[in-house]
């Protein structure tokens, strides 16, 4: 067997692994994989049936999806910086979708969009902001000042996040919940959102692979043949902060996904974006739904917010990106 065709089987095989851990695990150790096998022909009492497919089945479904889009995220921010601690972590575009959601959750009568809009929004300011201290819109970007720009950043929305605690005490517990990463309250309506754009992004950063590819040249290279590296790059960043900010405004700001996905994925499928875009994919639902079956079983029966099990998983996994990172600037 190719060695490609092995990853892709071992993918696979990872991938149904943690789809079952995600759905057998739960507050019902009474509820395992034999019952969810049962479930599947209906053989089970209605109160179980109905823990299975209303609770547990888009808690999985959305951890995946989540996943999925946050690895794609972080493939899309590698690739157009070609920087390659790059994520929507680092550059602050998560705590931009969080803060965009902070204010809408204390100051309703202000906004005039809803919950998931607002998530949008405050990712692509913060990613935009980010890109533009870094020298992106001027075409000098800098892989230093790009880090230190999203470290600033991230700071600066995670400080105001933390002020809107003061201001109404009723939304203070639940928005230190969200922001932890915490998916148990999710429900079949919020997926179509996250499928929707989990496909469109998937399509549109496919059909994206060329160019880049191109980018992977540099910039100069990447104009030579053809291919406007501005407009990639700015289009790239923005169909980045939308799948994060769909994400974020469903589980809260989950950590290092999109980072540690991508790397993954070139070590076994190599730097081809045409073979990346479904690796990442199917890599970050992978790490997402792992992360979800135990984040139920760390600390049982209570249960331990997914986004602090992955960024226990990807917090190590980034520092050893920046001791070996090389120098790009």
């Amino acid at each position: 067997m190719p060695l490609t065709a092995m990853y892709w089987s071992l993918m696979g095989m990872a991938l149904f692994a943690g789809a079952a851990l995600s759905l057998a695990t739960g507050g019902r150790q009474d509820i395992g994989f034999d019952q969810i096998l049962s479930a599947l022909s209906a053989q089970l009492d209605e109160q179980s049936l109905s823990i299975i497919w209303d609770i547990r089945a888009p808690r999985t479904l959305i951890a995946a999806l989540i996943g999925a889009n946050l690895g794609l995220a972080g493939l899309l921010l590698q690739a157009t910086t070609r920087n390659p601690l790059s994520s929507p972590s680092i550059l602050g575009i998560n705590q931009g979708a969080a803060l965009g959601i902070a204010i809408g959750l204390v100051f309703p009568s202000l906004v005039i969009f809803n919950i998931d809009t607002m998530a949008v929004l405050g990712a692509a300011f913060a990613g935009g902001l980010t890109l533009t201290l870094a020298g992106g819109l001027k075409g000098t970007l800098s892989a230093l000042r790009l880090i230190l720009s999203g470290v600033a950043i991230s700071a600066f929305a995670v400080a105001l996040v933390r002020f809107t605690f003061t201001l109404d005490d009723e939304l203070a517990n639940s928005i230190i919940q969200w922001t932890a990463g915490d998916i148990v309250d999710v429900r079949w309506k919020q997926i179509p959102p996250l499928l929707a754009w989990c496909l469109a992004g998937g399509v549109m950063t496919f059909f994206m692979s060329h160019k880049l590819n191109l980018m992977a040249l540099g910039e100069a290279a990447s104009k030579g043949l053809g291919s406007d590296p501005r407009f990639t790059l700015l289009f790239g960043i923005l169909l980045a902060a939308i799948l994060t900010g769909v994400s974020v405004s469903v589980a809260g700001p989950v950590m290092f996904v999109g980072l540690i996905i991508p790397h993954l994925c070139r070590a076994g499928f190599g730097t081809d974006h045409r073979v990346l875009v479904p690796a990442v994919m199917l890599c970050g639902a992978t790490l997402m739904l792992v992360a979800d079956g135990v984040s139920k079983l760390i600390n049982f029966p209570e249960e331990t917010a997914v986004g602090v099990v992955s960024a226990l998983i990807g917090a190590p996994y980034f520092l050893y990106l920046t001791i070996t990172a090389k120098e790009i600037d």
